[in-house]
């Protein structure tokens, strides 16, 4: 059973002991998504190096989807790449890996339900309040997850900032949006079934509702294998990400366990 320290910023996984598990049914015709978009994805590091590496994110003029900061045993901070949110995360338990893929419902309501038609393996919607406040509300998907590697989750904010834009506000990067997260899977063809009715693409890629397009490359792990992100100018790009201190090697930004492909925008 996984363990990971609650999260205000939704990322990081809280497998409980009480949490139920979704029923394999009958897969009745699917018509509707359950997957709006990926909302964000994370590295998970010491909190000296994640919250350095906020703050170099930021210095390239990118928006803070929310502020780094310690909650509890916790710190973390997200980042807006345009359409999808990259988070810097710090003390989280080792069983829960140092990358996470968090992805947004069209609504919390029916989300279990729309899983355990679908045979998708989920935890019990765990809400995280602020005293009265409720910030978020996260259902775990651990069937496409591993430990000590990847988390799968669900989020459903309380609040609208945390919730991606379509292009990134100009910048010192130059950088447009994402369009493409490719995902080390053990057994692509299993996520099918979180994206359906998306259909799958040659090469096992996905495009969602909204957000950036998802690719399943086969693996022995489950992993984050990199984002491909679309800059104005590609040299221009690279230069900013090392001038803000985040090394680039081969136009890969290496942003913590992040890879981030620089790629001319079409």
């Amino acid at each position: 059973m996984l363990l990971a320290a609650t999260l205000a910023t939704c990322t990081f996984l809280i497998f409980s002991a009480a949490a139920s598990a979704g029923t394999v049914g009958i897969d009745p015709p699917i018509t509707a998504s359950v997957v709006s978009d990926l909302n964000h994805v994370t590295s998970v590091s010491t909190q000296s190096k994640s919250a350095k590496l906020y703050k170099a994110l930021l210095k390239l003029k990118l928006p803070s989807a929310w502020p780094f900061a310690s909650y509890s045993a916790i710190s973390s901070g997200g980042v807006r790449l345009g359409n999808l949110n990259v988070e810097l995360g710090a003390g989280t338990s080792p069983y829960a890996g140092n990358q996470f893929v968090t992805f947004q419902p069209p609504a919390l309501a029916g989300l279990t339900a729309a899983l355990d038609a679908r045979g998708i393996e989920h935890f019990a919607p765990i809400p995280i309040t602020a005293g009265s406040e409720l910030l978020y509300t996260l259902v775990q998907l651990p069937s496409y997850s591993q430990t000590s590697k990847l988390t799968a989750q669900f989020c459903v904010y309380g609040f609208p900032e945390g919730k991606p834009t379509r292009v990134a506000p100009a910048n010192r990067a130059g950088l447009v949006n994402v369009s493409r997260v490719t995902i080390n899977a053990k057994n692509p063809a299993s996520w099918s079934k979180l994206f359906a009715p998306a259909k799958r693409s040659a090469g096992n890629l996905y495009r969602l509702p909204s957000g950036p397009a998802v690719q399943l490359i086969r693996s022995s792990r489950n992993s984050l294998a990199s984002l491909d992100v679309s800059v104005r100018n590609v040299a221009k790009a690279a230069k900013a990400f090392k001038a803000v201190g985040i090394p680039v090697r081969r136009n890969v930004a290496l942003v913590g366990s992040l890879k981030l492909k620089l790629l001319k925008a079409n």
